[in-house]
């Protein structure tokens, strides 16, 4: 290979590598950065829709006290419920799942979730979760959406 090719090579080379340190580290799919807020299961009982959520913290930070203000809206698109729900500590790196019942509304009539804000938080006082990104999921037929 003639000098200048192999200097041509360099270049191009040399020019991926810096692209590629500007675009910042190669994460996986199946990491996140925030905390990730799956509806795993709705269902029924007593007549009222019990909510079973999957969470993990992917933060960096322990976030104690996490709190989100929930919109239950049903299949009309009207709000039927607004409740805080309090999903406690959430240590880093750990998968924790927390339940809540929404009293006299059974799943197959709800449609859908809004995260409306997260709880707790002012101005004096901003716990991690307020400014944490939310990665949503539903393994549900219920929407959950922010």
């Amino acid at each position: 290979m003639s000098a200048h090719a192999l200097k041509w090579r360099f270049i191009i080379l040399a020019s991926a590598g810096f692209a590629l340190s500007l675009a910042g580290p190669a994460w996986s799919q199946s990491e996140t950065f925030g905390i990730s807020l799956e509806l795993n299961k709705a269902e029924t009982t007593n007549g009222n829709c019990r909510l079973s959520f999957v969470m993990e913290n992917g933060t960096g930070n322990s976030v104690s006290s996490a709190a989100y203000e929930i919109v239950l809206f049903d299949k009309d698109g009207v709000i039927d419920q607004l409740s805080v729900f309090d999903f406690g500590d959430m240590p880093v790196g750990k998968t924790v799942v927390r339940q809540f019942e929404l009293s006299g509304l059974p799943c197959a009539e709800a449609d859908r979730l809004l995260i409306n804000a997260p709880s707790g938080c002012s101005a004096k006082q901003m716990p991690l979760h307020c400014s944490a990104p939310l990665a949503l999921s539903s393994r549900t037929k219920l929407t959950l959406a922010q």
